[in-house]
C-alpha cells in the first residue's frame, strides 16, 4: 500500500479540482470566441389577431406574424 500524508492528498485534490475548472474555462473561452456575430437590428411586432410578440427586421414597415400570418405594424413605445 502506498503511504500518503493527509496534507499531500488534500493538495493534490485541490490541484486536480483547479485544473478541471481551468480546463473548463479554457474550453468555454475557445467555444465562445467562434460565436461572435454582429446582432441584427430588429423591431418588436405584436400580432393584432393572436397577440403573439415577435422580432423582425428593422427595415420592414409591416411584418407577417409567424404564428397566424396576419400582417402587423411594429410596436411604438
Amino acid at each position: 500500500m502506498i503511504s500518503v500524508y493527509f496534507e499531500t492528498a488534500v493538495v493534490f485534490y485541490l490541484l486536480a479540482v483547479l485544473a478541471v475548472i481551468a480546463l473548463a474555462g479554457a474550453c468555454n473561452a475557445i467555444r465562445r470566441r467562434g460565436m461572435r456575430t454582429e446582432p441584427m437590428p430588429t423591431r418588436i411586432f405584436s400580432c393584432s389577431k393572436c397577440a403573439h410578440p415577435y422580432l423582425d427586421n428593422h427595415e420592414l414597415e409591416r411584418s407577417s406574424c409567424p404564428r397566424c400570418g396576419t400582417v402587423n405594424e411594429p410596436q411604438r413605445f
